[in-house]
């Protein structure tokens, strides 16, 4: 069985992947959705810094889902250059530059994530007064957590586009995998830029990115711990 410059086969590199990704789903979504989620509530400053104060393990640990995600990604990030290198090389070191540059703002952008963790620090002693004040910076600072995931999600639409085209022309995947990764990268870009162009889109920015995301995803991540690769009577050598 051939290999790669990593000494692993491609079926077993591929499933590498997959499991970092894997990794990367799971900490989204715990961050995300059941932490945040369940504790942020934008609309709200004194019920949010209420549920942090009393949570603030439970925000800890959503912080935590979020730096494995951030570490995960830069795994993927080179396991899928050393994956598609062989359909072309350029595209490959694209892909994965502007996946590493979605990690690197993800991982700077963390700092406004914890920030609220060390604001609250003191809060009983707080009069009415500061802790009114504590829950507006403290809704202001998620909101700029907010946007710097926005705005790595361009970085990450433009990978996705780079993946679905690697993807589409390499024999290891299926062609679908290549053309649903590249409908979740204008997804991305479709919810970003309207995040940032035009407010009056979010709500429909975000059910379309959120559909074209969870389909393609979850679809790829669960091929590549499943199949792998396509598998053939020889394996590509990357």
């Amino acid at each position: 069985m051939k290999t790669n410059e990593l000494n692993l086969s491609t079926k077993t590199l591929a499933r590498t992947t997959g499991f970092f990704y894997l990794l990367i789903i799971t900490g989204g979504l715990i961050s995300g959705m059941f932490v945040r989620g369940t504790l942020i509530d934008l609309t709200n400053a004194e019920i949010t810094l209420n549920n942090i104060i009393q949570n603030e393990t439970l925000f800890r640990l959503g912080f935590l889902g979020d730096l494995i995600m951030v570490l995960s990604d830069v795994m993927v990030s080179v396991l899928f250059y050393f994956l598609l290198v062989n359909v072309h090389k350029g595209l490959a070191i694209l892909a994965a530059v502007f996946r590493l540059l979605q990690s690197s703002v993800l991982g700077a952008n963390l700092i406004n994530l914890f920030k609220p963790v060390i604001m609250i620090q003191g809060a009983e002693k707080m009069s009415t007064e500061q802790l009114t004040e504590l829950s507006s910076d403290v809704i202001t600072q998620m909101q700029v957590f907010d946007y710097g995931y926005l705005i790595s999600g361009v970085f990450f639409a433009i990978n996705c586009l780079l993946m679905g085209v690697l993807l589409y022309k390499s024999a290891d995947f299926p062609k679908f995998i290549g053309i649903i990764i590249f409908i979740a990268g204008l997804g991305y870009m479709f919810n970003s830029m309207a995040s940032f162009l035009v407010p009056s889109l979010i709500e429909i920015s975000a059910m379309v990115m959120l559909f074209t995301a969870v389909i393609a995803e979850l679809t790829f991540c669960a091929y590549l711990l499943t199949a792998g690769v396509r598998n053939k009577s020889k394996e590509s050598q990357l």
